[in-house]
């Protein structure tokens, strides 16, 4: 598909979605064999649309490296603070969380 062809075209570092985008992102096979989340109204609905993807539940997001998925609203946000110290050091993500008065932790890396 066109979403896919551009994904596998890209030559982004992180390609990311929130909530139900990760029927996007799965949809284009560039999930299978690698571990996400969605939205947990949407958890059956994933795993049995895309049974190459292992869904885990119960996680804001899930980091592979390339790919991030997130649970939901603000669990993309914390997804994207996450990246913010991936590419600038915790330092500059705590800034971040602050600026935003977002007083999640769980976007640090593990």
């Amino acid at each position: 598909n066109n979403v896919g062809q551009a994904i596998r075209d890209s030559n982004a570092d992180v390609i990311m979605s929130v909530c139900t985008g990760a029927f996007v992102l799965a949809n284009t096979g560039l999930l299978d064999g690698l571990s996400a989340t969605t939205h947990h109204g949407a958890f059956d609905s994933f795993e049995r649309q895309f049974p190459k993807v292992k869904l885990v539940r119960g996680r804001r997001f899930i980091d592979n490296g390339k790919f991030i998925t997130a649970g939901g609203l603000t669990s993309g946000i914390d997804a994207a603070i996450h990246v913010v110290e991936r590419y600038f050091g915790q330092q500059m993500a705590q800034s971040v969380a602050d600026y935003m008065e977002h007083s999640s932790t769980q976007w640090h890396s593990a």
